[in-house]
């Protein structure tokens, strides 16, 4: 409109011929002061919904700061209950521990009341067979040693011996518990339970292996006499097993001494 209205001014001097009078001159004034005039309206609007959305934005700028504080605060807060807990005496702990005792012994004992009952019923079925699938018990047991859970396994593979102990997967579970001990950094009781595999399962293939694990036991242990008797035990008795060239090569090691 207004670059209409300077078109305008320029242009009447050459359509009329003749200098604009001083009505002509001040009507375009007034057109131009309306014009800006409603230009600054429509700024001021629009810089008021701009401040206002910058407000808004700004308020819940502050809002969300102000939860991230009040999160941290709580963070720190906990770390410092961990610290006083980290320095309870000794008689708390004590207190502490025994709490988890009796509720771990609590729990054992319904475990074994309803393993008891689980007994009774299959006693009472007749046919079932007890302790449920062996294989699947077996498989569980396995899988737990596998992923380090050492006690869990050795559980398991007790239950399973206890439940069959003529079944054919028997000294692989016996030898198993060997490795459980073992695993858990425990050679004597490890060497025990090798030692429970060749005498339970003397004809099975986990024989000689048991009775390698117990030599290289006996030789870590600086029994080098008890270790010396297994291998020779894999040598003189299980000739032809995988064990017996192991067997060998650790007596060659040790030599006569």
């Amino acid at each position: 409109m207004i670059r209409r209205l300077l078109i305008v001014a320029a242009l009447l001097p050459l359509a009329t011929g003749c200098v604009a009078t001083k009505q002509d001159v001040e009507e375009l004034r007034l057109d131009m002061a309306a014009q800006r005039a409603h230009q600054d309206s429509i700024f001021r609007v629009l810089v008021g919904r701009t401040e206002a959305m910058l407000d808004s934005l700004s308020d819940q700028n502050v809002r969300l700061r102000g939860d991230f504080a009040n999160r941290l605060v709580a963070i720190e807060r906990q770390l410092v209950q961990i610290q006083e807990l980290s320095g309870q005496n000794q008689a708390q702990l004590a207190g502490l521990r025994q709490q988890i005792e009796a509720s771990a012994a609590e729990a054992r004992r319904a475990q074994e009341a309803a393993a008891a009952a689980s007994r009774d019923d299959a006693a009472a079925g007749g046919d079932e067979e007890e302790g449920g699938d062996p294989q699947e018990l077996y498989d569980a047991s396995l899988a737990a040693l596998r992923r380090g859970s050492v006690g869990t396994a050795r559980t398991g593979f007790e239950e399973f011996l206890r439940a069959n102990p003529q079944h054919r997967l028997a000294a692989d579970a016996q030898y198993n518990i060997g490795q459980s001990y073992e695993q858990g950094r425990e050679p004597a009781n490890a060497i025990t339970a090798y030692a429970r595999v060749v005498e339970l399962y003397p004809t099975s293939a986990r024989a000689p292996a048991a009775l390698l694990r117990m030599g290289r036991l006996e030789l870590g242990r600086g029994n080098r006499t008890q270790a010396r008797t297994h291998f020779n035990a894999i040598v003189q008795r299980f000739a032809r097993s995988p064990e017996a060239a192991d067997a060998r090569t650790e007596l060659q090691r040790m030599g006569t001494r």
